[in-house]
């Protein structure tokens, strides 16, 4: 089971962020969800993605995880290697120093990835951060 809130975000991560045919993130919920619809799986995910002409729901994937997981337990349940890592920076392992590394066993590119770089939409040559974007993004 995954929340809806959970499915909203994994859609905007993968299409919107890293720019992936939402096809892809349909077809794999299609094969691990327990509660799966073919019409609502297919349907949100190609909403989800833009394709539909509706609006669009772009999320701040470390807001939305700050907003739900204030505490960062989903995080450490999911992700072991950051059960050391304090709260201030459980959402955002990225920005760990390398004495925070050391202190909490964990090496960013050895245990735990480094952050993924998002594509910017065409046109934007603030990598994404203009202050329209932002103000949007912070308001979900």
């Amino acid at each position: 089971f995954m929340s809806n809130r959970g499915r909203q975000n994994v859609c905007s991560f993968l299409c919107l962020d890293l720019k992936q045919d939402w096809r892809y993130g349909a077809d794999y919920f299609e094969t691990l969800l327990l509660d799966y619809d073919v019409y609502s799986n297919w349907y949100n995910w190609c909403a989800g993605a833009g394709m539909t002409g509706g609006r669009v729901n772009r999320f701040n994937i470390v807001k939305q995880s700050k907003d739900y997981d204030q505490h960062g337990d989903y995080v450490r349940h999911w992700l072991p290697e950051l059960k050391n890592v304090p709260n201030e920076l459980i959402h955002e392992p990225w920005k760990m120093s390398q004495f925070h590394q050391k202190e909490c066993g964990v090496t960013l590119g050895v245990d735990y990835p480094h952050r993924l770089q998002t594509v910017s939409p065409p046109g934007d040559r603030n990598g994404g951060d203009n202050k329209q974007k932002q103000r949007n993004n912070n308001n979900k």
